[in-house]
């Protein structure tokens, strides 16, 4: 598979796969989407509604920066960082609830970038 080619054509944003491993060659924003897959054993808050999903019933959890910094012990500062390159990738999605900001994973994206890996 050529890693400049888009992942795949179903989702909304062309993601070319070298990026977005360089993205996640970084192990605190692996730690991040582990942390926001809900796998981890920790309480994700349920996302404000407004939030677009293929299916109607399904609830989106995820987590503000606050909770982030408490669970990996790093500066807000650096949590903001490695949260605005995983959004800019198209890998986490926010939406703003007051003064609020949940943060979760953008499960389109990760299944596409699931899918490019088995190709490999």
């Amino acid at each position: 598979m050529d890693d400049t080619q888009p992942l795949d054509l179903q989702i909304q944003r062309p993601i070319e796969l070298s990026g977005l491993l360089k993205v996640l060659a970084e192990p605190v924003r692996l730690r991040m989407l582990r942390l926001l897959s809900g796998q981890e054993s920790l309480c994700c808050r349920l996302v404000p509604t407004g939030v677009e999903s293929e299916e109607q019933d399904v609830r989106i959890y995820g987590l503000c920066v606050q909770d982030l910094v408490a669970h990996l012990g790093l500066p807000q500062s650096t949590v903001s960082h490695h949260l605005n390159v995983l959004k800019n990738a198209g890998v986490v999605r926010s939406v703003k609830q007051g003064v609020w900001v949940f943060y979760f994973r953008d499960e389109e994206t990760v299944n596409a970038l699931k899918r490019a890996i088995n190709l490999l």
